[in-house]
């Protein structure tokens, strides 16, 4: 089957779940919030960069879909109508204290020359954890998110993480496709310019590594191995090596979509919550189909 023909498969899928889960049934509501609870959480965790806060505000976000399930049209793609809700949800949010840290941030070759002034880009961590290295690549990429306002982090997370195509991000962001492309291009080309000059997983002559990097990262409290914030710990993530051998096989934009593509933050399951919800009663609405 090909990639176009699984996409409106898994679109007719989903579109007859909402109209069985608007009639009443339970079973069609989780499976939902299986499918649409992964995007959502990582979303809010790569806009945020504060676990507690992404699960917060996904939290949120998963409820106001699901106790507006009827508010869905069925005209366009369901993706997009729970992508719209996060967004306006995201917008709405109060900033983080890393937001805000790294708000200020003007000149990032400048940070890089105060690591290296204090020997923090050289001094690899002995006997490492796969796992951590994996979380200080995405601590690293995703701080450099927060360099960007949030209007042109949201369109970059939408159109280079998520690979949302550009007409669908237009309507999510809600604003003209032109609006769109020149709001993405201005955040890819300040994000691809900083990591292909500087960062080891593009070019291994660039001087930050994330082995080096590691050790500083876990004396400043900024990774902790016993609770990484995008990586399972012990997981069986792509080391930096082979992830770059693929990064040598594509062009520049193909290659910065991949390294955020090598992490999928997936801490987080709220089907056991939305079954404490009807089974509770919290919401009529999951319990009274004639309410809708």
């Amino acid at each position: 089957m090909s990639v176009s023909n699984l996409k409106m498969k898994t679109e007719s899928e989903i579109k007859q779940l909402v109209a069985e889960a608007v009639q009443g049934s339970k079973d069609a509501l989780e499976e939902i919030v299986r499918r649409i609870q992964q995007p959502v959480y990582s979303l809010s965790l790569r806009m945020l960069f504060n676990q507690e806060d992404a699960k917060d505000i996904a939290q949120e976000i998963l409820i106001t879909v699901i106790t507006n399930l009827q508010g869905y049209r069925f005209e366009g793609s369901f993706r997009a109508w729970v992508l719209r809700i996060a967004v306006n949800k995201l917008k709405a949010a109060r900033k983080t204290w890393a937001e805000k840290k790294m708000a200020s941030v003007d000149n990032l070759d400048g940070i890089l020359d105060r690591y290296e002034a204090r020997g923090w880009l050289s001094k690899p961590l002995d006997a490492r954890e796969p796992y951590l290295e994996a979380e200080t690549r995405s601590v690293c990429t995703h701080a450099l998110l927060l360099t960007l306002d949030r209007t042109h982090r949201m369109a970059f997370i939408l159109g280079v993480v998520m690979e949302v195509n550009s007409q669908e991000d237009a309507q999510i962001l809600e604003i003209t496709s032109a609006a769109y492309r020149k709001r993405l291009s201005r955040a890819r080309s300040r994000v691809k310019d900083f990591l292909v000059n500087n960062c080891g997983i593009f070019d291994k002559s660039n001087r930050c590594r994330c082995s080096s990097i590691l050790p500083a990262y876990l004396q400043k409290g900024w990774i902790n191995p016993d609770k990484p914030m995008f990586v399972p710990k012990h997981g069986n993530e792509e080391s930096a090596t082979r992830l770059g051998k693929y990064l040598k096989e594509m062009d520049e934009l193909k290659q910065i979509s991949a390294v955020y593509n090598s992490i999928r933050p997936s801490d987080f399951d709220f089907v056991d919550v939305i079954r404490n919800i009807y089974n509770t009663n919290q919401y009529r609405i999951f319990t009274d189909p004639q309410i809708i």
